[in-house]
């Protein structure tokens, strides 16, 4: 199952089994898995409301509207982060996800913003500065007091056994805590 677990991970294709002892599928809830892994990284900077439990619930607006669940709202609310747990690739990471999470920084007032995610390629984190003025003005600029990070956290590929994988990834989290 470790070794399982570090595959899906590394985004690696795995046929488990030959003949009887062939496994043909397994189901877990990936995502959910994720966000609480990351959860226990970043409990200290982070309120972390749990949908599946209906624990914590927001609203969007008053009178108890729009029932939201940000993954993770920052414990300062002086400089309000918010931070949405993704488990997918940075790439993929895109245009509904911008949606939410804006409507979240809207909400909480939040002038920054992070995706968590799986780094398995190498990439560096990416810093999306919004954009204000409109093209019909042609006055678009980048503002520069509202920013969504793409933030990853780097999963071992080349580690020689589980122990290995262990170490690595321990110092992934340690790295993965400095931008907080």
């Amino acid at each position: 199952m470790q070794r399982l677990c570090i595959l899906i991970l590394q985004n690696e294709k795995q046929q488990m089994g030959y003949g009887k002892r062939k496994v043909y599928g397994i189901l877990f809830d990936g995502a959910w898995l994720w966000e609480e892994y990351v959860n226990s990284l970043v409990e200290g900077y982070f309120y972390h409301p749990m949908n599946k439990a209906g624990k914590d619930k927001q609203w969007l607006f008053a009178g108890n509207n729009g029932l939201i669940y940000p993954d993770f709202i920052g414990k300062d609310d002086e400089n309000r982060v918010i931070a949405d747990a993704k488990y997918k690739p940075m790439g993929n990471i895109g245009n509904q996800d911008y949606l939410q999470v804006l409507a979240y920084m809207f909400r909480f007032d939040a002038k920054r913003a992070f995706y968590f995610y799986p780094e398995a390629s190498g990439q560096n984190d990416k810093e999306l500065w919004l954009n204000k003025g409109s093209s019909f003005e042609g006055n678009v600029s980048a503002r520069d007091d509202v920013c969504l990070i793409k933030h990853g956290l780097r999963i071992p590929r080349d580690a020689r056994d589980y122990q290995d994988f262990e170490q690595q990834i321990g110092m992934s989290e340690i790295s993965f805590l400095k931008i907080l």
